[in-house]
């Protein structure tokens, strides 16, 4: 290989050091949720980084390496240059993106979520709190932009001739190498996101990877990949998503039920047994409520929440099922589960109609009603970013309750507590200041419950309505001491009733999202068969209350020194305890049942039973 083709590759290397250097970006403005991260682990964020480079610049180096006749040299070089401009610009913009997205998601993002949030009317209206927030960011894109192409510019290149045996032989030298990195060595499967996990730890695996390696390797996602772990039958011994419910006749026929789903309400801020909380009014109901004080979310998103609270459909995949072709699977929820015994259902949540897809996701689960900001009477109520203030939404969910025919199940979705965390202002010298912004904004919110409860108190249906109490994930944080896994989603769900005592949750039972509908299903002793990845807290099979990161399955239990993980990925040779050989039983067959019943449109009993 000549000089002169070498000398053409110092543009690629400086892009491969700014790449790393979005790296130590990630890394160090969400410092706390690395605490391990070594030199080790930069090596082999390096390494996706050069894969990344091989697979997108790909096309750029076919252009300018192929030997072709004199008279096109010039016709090669105005094509090159908008190519490498535009190639670059596309990796550094999504790294870029990362960088300031990582804190609320904890996870690099995928194409599916990657065009929802640039098509979401909700971004448009957060960019000037971007740019104000994150302008350090902004300049450096701009500046590492200006750089690499200056960089570019500035090498002279001989032309690559059609006649010339050594130029065909580098032009298949570098073909080969591209191809050999981009797959990511001599491996049967090129490399994957799931890879970063065998090199790194768990912890760290988002920041090995890059925002570009793992758009390109979502963005042509058929769907799930199907998996074939067990045979039918056994399959169903382990676990079956049809479900008979188990009545516990605790609450009178026709109990309402009122499903309070607060944003970003983690138990690292809030609940009763929380070591540093914001909430006394939300602490002091679930103080006398069936309170899960180790409860997990099943994901880190909104979107991902409402299937699993509303249908108990979980995240197993990259690909949220709002966003996903599965969406318009036939599937049950609560609202068309409770519909059979003659309830009224409506979902309020005070953003744009359409944020996040929830109008469209809430028509299809069974709910009649769907309250919008379109729906609310006063838009000056208006927060500047995602919806209605909290504590007029809740307050105007209360008034339409009161108009609702028994019985009714309403779902309240909160959003102030979500960034940029708007304080209304007569709300601001009343908040419980933080070490972090969404502290006050949890201090708000309770405030707003608290409202809330008091208009509810004086409703006729009060008395006769199930309260759950919910929230969709974990807010962001930059603490250290709250960087682990069980932080990251744990989250507080209860239970409660006025009129009635419900059961007392024994210390260190693990509850998540999925398992909210069959729970729901029993405490009003509804007889019913349903299609359900959670199981209820009243059923004496317990199956793993597990969620998937970054293509791990993850279980969470709970022992005498505190939560215990059990990781598992199709990759791991590890020898295992006969206790977690049966857990990973347990997730292969729900994951197995995941992947089939999606693909095979499947997640109903009726359906389900059908096709069997």
């Amino acid at each position: 290989m000549n000089r002169s083709i070498l000398k053409s590759f110092k543009p690629l290397a400086w892009v491969w050091l700014c790449l790393s250097m979005y790296r130590v970006m990630l890394v160090v403005s969400n410092s706390k949720k690395f605490p391990g991260f070594y030199l080790k682990d930069y090596v082999i964020g390096a390494w996706f980084d050069l894969i990344t480079i091989a697979l997108f610049f790909f096309p750029f180096l076919i252009l300018s390496y192929f030997p072709l006749p004199n008279s096109w040299e010039k016709v090669r070089t105005w094509i090159k240059i908008p190519v490498f401009y535009l190639t670059s610009f596309s990796i550094f913009v999504f790294n870029a993106w990362d960088v300031a997205y990582f804190s609320y998601t904890a996870k690099r993002t995928s194409f599916d979520y990657f065009v929802y949030m640039l098509t979401n009317t909700e971004t448009s209206s957060l960019a000037g709190d971007f740019i104000l927030e994150f302008w350090w960011l902004i300049l450096f894109f701009v500046l590492s932009l200006w750089f690499i192409g200056r960089s570019f510019l500035k090498v002279k290149t001989t032309p690559v001739l059609w006649n010339d045996k050594k130029q065909w032989a580098s032009f298949v030298l570098i073909l080969g190498s591209s191809i050999l990195i981009g797959r990511g060595g001599f491996q049967l499967k090129p490399i994957g996101i799931i890879e970063a996990t065998n090199y790194s730890s768990l912890e760290n695996a988002p920041a090995v990877l890059n925002t570009a390696f793992t758009l390109v390797k979502t963005w042509n996602m058929k769907g799930v990949e199907e998996k074939h772990y067990f045979d039918e039958t056994q399959l169903n011994t382990i676990f079956n998503p049809v479900q008979e419910t188990n009545p516990q006749r605790l609450l009178p026929k026709g109990t309402n039920v009122c499903f309070i789903l607060l944003e970003s309400f983690g138990t690292m801020y809030c609940g009763p047994n929380s070591p540093e909380s914001y909430t006394p009014f939300l602490d002091s109901i679930l103080g006398k409520s069936m309170f899960f004080e180790d409860a997990i979310a099943n994901s880190r998103t909104s979107m991902d929440a409402v299937p699993s609270v509303v249908s108990s459909i979980p995240a197993y995949t990259n690909e949220s099922f709002i966003l996903s072709s599965y969406s318009s699977n036939q599937f049950q929820g609560l609202p068309s589960i409770l519909k059979k015994d003659g309830y009224f259902s409506a979902f309020f949540h005070g953003a744009n109609n359409g944020s996040m897809r929830f109008d469209g996701f809430t028509s299809a689960a069974g709910f009649d009603r769907y309250y919008g900001r379109n729906e609310y009477p006063n838009d000056a109520h208006f927060d500047g970013n995602w919806g209605i203030e909290d504590h007029h939404m809740l307050s105007f969910a209360a008034d339409e309750m009161s108009h609702f025919k028994s019985p009714f199940f309403s779902m309240i979705f909160t959003l102030s507590s979500h960034h940029p965390y708007t304080i209304p202002t007569e709300f601001k010298a009343k908040v419980k200041k933080g070490p972090e912004p969404l502290c006050a904004t949890i201090s708000y919110v309770d405030m707003a419950l608290r409202e809330f409860w008091v208009k509810a108190q004086k409703q006729a249906w009060f008395k006769h309505t199930l309260f759950v109490f919910c929230a969709d994930h974990v807010g962001p944080t930059q603490r250290r001491d709250r960087h682990s896994l069980n932080w990251t989603y744990r989250i507080p769900i209860g239970f409660y009733h006025a009129s009635m005592n419900l059961p007392n949750v024994p210390k260190g039972k693990v509850f998540q999202q999925i398992d909210i509908l069959p729970t729901v299903l029993d405490l009003l002793g509804i007889k019913s068969t349903y299609y359900a990845f959670g199981t209820s807290y009243f059923n004496p099979i317990s199956m793993p209350k597990m969620v998937c990161e970054q293509g791990n399955l993850i279980n969470f239990d709970m022992t005498n020194h505190g939560f215990m993980n059990t990781v598992w990925n199709e990759n791991m040779k590890q020898k295992r305890s006969s206790h977690e050989q049966k857990i990973i039983e347990q997730m292969k067959a729900m994951y197995q049942h995941y992947t089939h019943d999606l693909i095979s449109n499947q997640l109903t009993p009726e359906a389900s039973k059908s096709n069997r």
